[in-house]
C-alpha cells in the first residue's frame, strides 16, 4: 500500500476480495472469510436493498465506516438501474485519498471544508457524500449539508470493543433521528450489550444471518416488537448497555 496507509496491512480474504487491518483499531475493516460477501450479505440483503429501492424517490443510505469503499461500490453494483444517495463517515482522509485515486468510479470527486470537512460526487445515478472526522461530531452536522432521511444504515464501525464511541445508545438515538419509520439498521455484530443499546434508544431488534466464524449478526428496525428470544436472553445476560458515559470501561485495553 502507498507510504501514506503505514497504518494498515493488506488482507486477501477467503473470497479473493482485499481489505485492511488497522494497526490503530487493531482490527481488520473486513471479515477475513470474505470482505465483498460480508458486504453482501449483511447490507445489501440485510438492509432489503433492492426491494427498498423499488419506491419512486431516491434510497437514502447511511454508513458508518468508508474503509475500502466496498459498501458504496457493493451498492452501487447492486442498484444498477436506480438513483440512490449515500452518506458515509471515515475517520481517515488518508485512506479517502487512496480509495478514490484507485478507481474511477470517483472521478471527479471534490472536497470541501465546511461545515465539516468532507467529499462530494453527485453522479445521474447517485450522490455520494462522505463525512471525515469523529463521526459523533460529524453525524449531527449532516443537517447543514441537506435534507436527508435514511432509508438503511449499514452499521460497520470496528467492533465494540475496539471503537464503543460508535455503538452508544445516544449513536443509536442520533442515528434515529435521521431514520424514517421503515428504516432498516444492519450490522455483523451480535454483541448482547449493542443489542441493548439499541433497544434503549428506541429500535427493535432481530437476529441477522450468520458468516464467517460468527454465529449471528442482528437488524433493527423502528417499527414490530423486538424477538422474543433475544428479549429472553437480554435478560438474562450480564452484558451492559453501552452509552457515552460507560463506552471507555467496555473498550479493549482502556
Amino acid at each position: 500500500m502507498k507510504k501514506n496507509l503505514d497504518n494498515y496491512e493488506e488482507i486477501i480474504t477467503d473470497d479473493g476480495s482485499i481489505t485492511v487491518f488497522s494497526k490503530l483499531y487493531r482490527e481488520a475493516c473486513h471479515s477475513t472469510s470474505g470482505a465483498r460477501a460480508e458486504t453482501k450479505l449483511h447490507y445489501i440483503e440485510g438492509c432489503d436493498i433492492l426491494t427498498k429501492s423499488q419506491k419512486p424517490i431516491p434510497l437514502h443510505i447511511f454508513e458508518a465506516g468508508f474503509g475500502l469503499g466496498i459498501g458504496f461500490e457493493e451498492t452501487f453494483k447492486a442498484l444498477s438501474h436506480k438513483k440512490f444517495i449515500f452518506i458515509t463517515t471515515e475517520i481517515d482522509e488518508d485512506l479517502v485519498k487512496y480509495v478514490i485515486e484507485e478507481n474511477v468510479i470517483y472521478q471527479g470527486i471534490e472536497r470541501f471544508e465546511s461545515p465539516v470537512v468532507h467529499y462530494k460526487l453527485h453522479t445521474d445515478r447517485f450522490y455520494l457524500l462522505i463525512l471525515i472526522g469523529d463521526a459523533r461530531e460529524t453525524v449531527p452536522k449532516l443537517s447543514k449539508l441537506g435534507e436527508f432521511e435514511f432509508d438503511c444504515i449499514y452499521q460497520d464501525a470496528f467492533s465494540p470493543k475496539r471503537n464503543a464511541i460508535l455503538w452508544t445508545k445516544e449513536w443509536f438515538e442520533l442515528l434515529k433521528s435521521y431514520s424514517n419509520k421503515s428504516c432498516i439498521m444492519s450490522t455483523y455484530s451480535s454483541s448482547s450489550s449493542i443489542r441493548k443499546s439499541m433497544i434503549a434508544a428506541g429500535w427493535k431488534v432481530y437476529h441477522g444471518e450468520k458468516f464467517g466464524t460468527k454465529r449471528s449478526s442482528t437488524r433493527a428496525r423502528l417499527s414490530g416488537e423486538t424477538q422474543s428470544d433475544i428479549l429472553e436472553h437480554l435478560e438474562r445476560s450480564p452484558a451492559i448497555t453501552i452509552t457515552d458515559e460507560n463506552y471507555k470501561e467496555y473498550t479493549l485495553g482502556s
